[in-house]
């Protein structure tokens, strides 16, 4: 039950942050010699760990979006995947989320911050029970395959306005797999549009 809450409150909070937070109107400035437009595209890549609720264990978990705007909305599509192992190892426990998030940004010279939430298609494998057999004991998983929900909160650092690194916050929801995790990420935006010579 207090992880359908913590994902309530996840969700209220980013439609609150999407509607209190609409940008102006995207600019074209010039750092140095080089020309960047505010509100582009970007590209993250994320890694690290999460607590998979109904097992009680820490998890791996990988990230790979993209998000986009389409007139002053933005949108991010992503695979994420959360497991007992890293993610090129072999295992029965595994969420795999192809999600499809609507969300809003606050971006600075220095900052970026977003938030996203919306809908997933997860599949994979978790523990279903455990028995002993023949002297040992033996697991036993479940496959899946169901809609979900997924939310992530991005805070980017960036010493260079298209590049860089930071901290994603994010949840995964569905019937049998339901994980909350921490991941640092690799920003890389497409702001930069030409240098002046």
């Amino acid at each position: 039950m207090k992880f359908k809450i913590f994902f309530f409150i996840l969700f209220f909070s980013i439609a609150s942050f999407i509607t209190f937070s609409q940008e102006t109107q995207d600019e074209t400035f010039i750092i140095g010699n080089k020309i960047y437009k505010k509100g582009s595209n970007w590209f993250k890549i994320g890694q690290g760990m999460g607590y998979h609720f109904w097992l009680s264990q820490i998890e791996y978990n990988t990230t790979f979006a993209y998000s986009f705007k389409v007139k002053k909305v933005y949108f991010q599509i992503g695979y994420h995947v959360s497991s007992d192992v890293f993610l090129t190892k072999p295992t029965l426990q595994r969420l795999n989320d192809f999600y499809f998030t609507v969300g809003q940004r606050k971006e600075t010279r220095y900052f970026n911050l977003a938030a996203f939430g919306g809908i997933s298609y997860s599949y994979g494998g978790t523990l279903d029970h455990t028995e002993w057999k023949d002297g040992k004991l033996e697991k036993w998983y479940r496959g899946f395959s169901q809609p979900g929900i997924f939310g992530t909160i991005d805070l980017t650092f960036k010493p260079f306005y298209d590049i860089g690194t930071g901290i994603s916050i994010y949840g995964s929801i569905n019937k049998y797999y339901n994980i909350i995790g921490l991941q640092l990420h690799f920003y890389l935006s497409g702001a930069y549009k030409s240098t002046i010579e």
